[in-house]
């Protein structure tokens, strides 16, 4: 992990733990919050973001009481053109409950994804996105969302991309286990701009499918996942990037604050 990586999560988590001593300035109607995590792969729709190694990190928002927010996330990455380096997301957003039977929350707003250590110019991009959460959507405690991104200019200038996705969460009985299921939907202008964006070699398909099948559980104050993550995209069409895109377990560990 080189300095760049250490700096930019070091200051994350250092902004994490300073949320612990009391304040000395307060924001009227803001709140903080945040996470740290470790994961055995840092999974990005589906490919592997971190050439399949382990990955650490953080997070930090200010959420206001209207509903706008703003949050920095940030993780070490490697592969692909990031051979060494970082990758930081800057968003703005709103977020609120809406009226009617099943009151979903609403989320909307725009993301500037942004990379250290590529060497390359313009491979950072903007992305906007919204989303709706029904809480007990089939059954009690159970969550659905869906989601839809879309940018002009994609991760290493793909051009235009478009994202659609389902995710659901359910308690397993009295297990203290949560099942997790997701399901999302790439698509590209091209074979050429999907290659370019995973900088493989050409491929023919123009969108692929991402999903996770996994289940989730409190471990010491703590969150534990354990998920199958992949793609449908051919070994073929991933090459030179190697086995970036194939399915494989991955174990998270997140530390809310």
């Amino acid at each position: 992990m080189n300095a760049i990586k250490l700096t930019a999560l070091a200051t994350l988590m250092a902004v994490g733990v300073s949320t612990q001593a009391a304040d000395v300035i307060t924001i009227p109607d803001v709140t903080t919050s945040g996470s740290v995590a470790a994961t055995t792969d840092y999974m990005y729709r589906g490919v592997s973001q971190t050439g399949n190694d382990a990955a650490i990190q953080g997070n930090i928002m200010l959420a206001h009481s209207s509903g706008v927010y703003a949050n920095v996330w940030g993780s070490s990455v490697a592969g692909g053109i990031n051979k060494s380096g970082s990758e930081m997301d800057f968003s703005v957003g709103y977020s609120t409950e809406l009226t009617g039977a099943l009151k979903p929350k609403l989320d909307v707003g725009v993301m500037r994804y942004a990379y250290a250590g590529s060497g390359k110019p313009r491979v950072d991009f903007n992305e906007v996105y919204g989303s709706l959460t029904f809480a007990s959507f089939l059954m009690k405690d159970d969550s659905f969302k869906g989601s839809v991104a879309l940018t002009d200019d994609f991760f290493n200038q793909s051009g235009k991309y478009v994202y659609v996705a389902a995710d659901y969460s359910v308690p397993v009985m009295d297990t203290g286990l949560t099942a997790l299921a997701h399901l999302g939907y790439n698509k590209f202008d091209s074979g050429t701009k999907l290659s370019k964006a995973l900088t493989a070699d050409q491929g023919s398909d123009d969108d692929y499918l991402d999903y996770k099948v996994g289940v989730a559980a409190g471990v010491q104050g703590m969150t534990a996942d354990l998920s199958y993550i992949g793609s449908d995209i051919s070994s073929s069409d991933c090459k030179p990037a190697g086995d970036i895109c194939e399915g494989r377990f991955v174990v998270s560990l997140t530390k809310a604050f």
